[in-house]
Order: structure tokens, then sequence, then C-alpha cells
């Protein structure tokens, strides 16, 4: 199972959209299309922006952050999640925090 946490592109706590986070969010779109197209991964993308995932998405996210030792962020993650995503958990680990690897350095690195 593969889980991509993305942020909005504009999040009130880190002011407006800027062209290095609309790049994130365009690579975490590229690996989320990549890996529905690819019969061997179940996906769940996390769209933080958006009302319906927010919530328990954010719940999902800080309880990786914890357990990936990032505290601080975890704690903070509502005026963080410009630094925290996008982020990828791979069966239950997250891999990625604040980056997404193009798809192609992420089929190698999943083997």
């Amino acid at each position: 199972m593969v889980e991509i946490f993305i942020g909005p592109i504009a999040c009130t706590c880190a002011g407006g959209p800027t062209p290095a986070r609309q790049e994130k969010i365009t690579r975490a779109l590229a690996l989320k299309a990549a890996l529905e197209k690819d019969a061997g991964f179940e996906v769940r993308a996390w769209m933080l922006g958006e009302d319906a995932d927010y919530e328990e998405g954010m719940r999902a996210l800080r309880g990786y952050l914890e357990g990936a030792g990032e505290t601080e962020l975890a704690e903070n993650l509502a005026f963080s999640l410009n630094s925290a995503t996008p982020s990828v958990a791979v069966d239950g680990e997250l891999k990625y925090i604040g980056e997404v690897p193009a798809a192609e350095l992420f089929f190698e690195e999943a083997g």
C-alpha cells in the first residue's frame, strides 16, 4: 500500500503558491498516476487541501511523522503542512517527507 499525502498549493500558514510548491505537487500527482497504472500497487492519495480528506489524512500523516521520529513536525503539522507535504508512506512506513521522487526513481527504489 502506498499513501501519498498532498497538501494544498497555497496554505494559509505559508503564504501563496510558489513555483517550487507547484513542482512538488505536480510530481506527487505524476507519481500517483504512475502507481495507479501499475497493477502491483494499491494507492491512497490524501488531498489535504480538500475537506473530505483533511482530518483523517492529517491524523494519518501525523502518525507517520511521529513514527519516523519527526515529533516537532508532527506536533505543528497544521502550521507546517507545506514542509511536511508531499510525503509518501509505503507499507506503513514513511519513506519521503516533504518531497516525492520522480516515478522512475520510486519504482527503482521499490524494486
